[in-house]
């Protein structure tokens, strides 16, 4: 019988989080915005591809000679500072401002060339009027130099499941209060509290 009844509370939660997941993103949630992007696999999703799982997401682009790089090293290092079962429930999302240039496959070099998990870390493009939306939403400031390269600010945001934003920071290393938010945010879900979806 204790069997059973676990097998259906199990059941009764994971439809209680498919449920979530087809609701409408609360009113604070960045998910609200019906942007487009498409992935390194050439998939096209909406800003809400992770939702459900705290994410820390970002943007940049791929030809970006230095500041770029030490973007996606500065996430690295703050994921590892997470157990692996915290880590596991993390989403990465990196946004190219770059779509012109950042094609899929060049987006699965990047993504390779630094050695991200693939089950968690996304790269994807954004067409200019949607990039700057995205940009807009996350405080970050970009624009283009006559050599083809970008200026651009380094901002790294935290949202909740549900998009909302948790914390942010401009501190490539060492941002203590930024990391004890990220580990609070991918803390396992207590009874009755939110909950998370496996992708």
């Amino acid at each position: 019988m204790r069997a059973g009844s676990g097998f259906l509370c199990g059941l009764l939660a994971s439809l209680a989080a498919a449920a979530s997941l087809c609701a409408e993103p609360p009113t604070d949630s960045l998910y609200q915005l019906p942007a487009q992007l498409t992935t390194q696999q050439g998939v096209r999703a909406g800003l809400d591809i992770d939702r459900g799982h705290p994410t820390v997401i970002s943007m940049f682009y791929g030809s970006c000679p230095a500041a770029c790089p030490m973007l996606i090293t500065a996430i690295q290092v703050y994921e590892a500072q997470l157990d692996e079962s915290s880590r596991n429930r993390l989403r990465v999302l990196m946004v190219s401002f770059d779509a012109a240039r950042d094609t899929p496959s060049q987006l699965a070099n990047v993504a390779k060339l630094h050695r991200t998990d693939p089950g968690r870390w996304t790269f994807a493009n954004a067409a200019d009027s949607d990039a700057r939306k995205i940009a807009a939403l996350l405080g970050i400031s970009y624009r283009r130099l006559p050599d083809g390269d970008y200026d651009h600010s380094l901002i790294i945001t935290l949202l909740d499941g549900e998009g909302r934003v948790v914390a942010s920071t401009t501190t490539l290393v060492g941002d203590e209060q930024f990391a004890a938010k990220l580990r609070a945010a991918t803390r396992p879900a207590t009874p009755g509290g939110p909950s998370t979806a496996p992708r």
